[in-house]
This record gives structure tokens, C-alpha cells and sequence, in this order.
């Protein structure tokens, strides 16, 4: 079910429910971040791409990203930095080995958001 949400300008927008995301999104996140560039240049993109993955529409006068992908630079910072905070749950989905599951907890081989390598 999607869910409705209002940011910090006021803006509402729809977000796609993350149980409908599938592997072409994923392949498609891991193309937009297949550039040249720094770790956060590369980062940026990868929220660019999940957010423009994630917003089915909003209630500003242009088009939703996945429209026009430029829309997503006429976002408020906070607005864009409160989008990627609601990435979170979509990134579980995307990337579902990498989620904190008291499994990987356990393992001290296991990558986590903790680990320095």
C-alpha cells in the first residue's frame, strides 16, 4: 500500500510501498550509480535514484522525477533530506542481506552500519 506523507515545506507526496519494489529496481539503482566520481557523488545518486523510484506523485506543479528526473533539484534541502530518510525502508527491501536481522547481529563476520571495514 503506498504511503502518503507531508515534508517539511508542506509538500505531501505518495511513496511507493516497498514490498512492490523488484529486481529491476535494483538493477536500475545499481546503473545510476555506475558513474564517475566520488563516494558522494555516487551517494547522491543513489538517493536521487531511490527517491525518483520511490515517488509515485506529489503535490508540487512538476512532474514527478521518474517524469522529469530535473524536478528532484527543485526540491527544499529539507525536504529532499526528509525523502531520504523515508528510503530506508525501500533500501531493506533492496538490499535485504545488508538489513540488521539478529542473524547478521550475531555474526561478527557480517557486515553492519557499526563496522569500520
Amino acid at each position: 500500500m503506498s504511503k502518503k506523507v507531508t515534508l517539511p515545506s508542506g509538500l505531501t507526496i505518495t511513496l511507493k510501498d516497498a514490498s512492490k519494489i523488484r529486481y529491476g529496481d535494483r538493477k536500475r539503482l545499481y546503473q545510476s550509480i555506475d558513474i564517475e566520481g566520488s563516494d558522494l557523488t555516487r551517494a547522491m545518486a543513489m538517493n536521487d535514484a531511490l527517491i525518483t523510484m520511490l515517488i509515485e506523485e506529489w503535490s508540487l506543479t512538476i512532474p514527478v522525477p521518474a517524469i522529469k528526473k530535473e524536478s528532484i533539484d527543485e526540491l527544499e534541502i529539507a525536504d529532499y533530506d526528509a525523502l531520504v530518510e523515508h528510503t530506508k525502508e525501500a533500501q531493506k527491501a533492496l538490499f535485504p542481506n545488508l538489513a540488521d536481522t539478529p542473524e547478521n547481529e550475531a555474526d561478527p563476520k557480517a557486515p553492519s552500519e557499526n563496522s569500520n571495514g
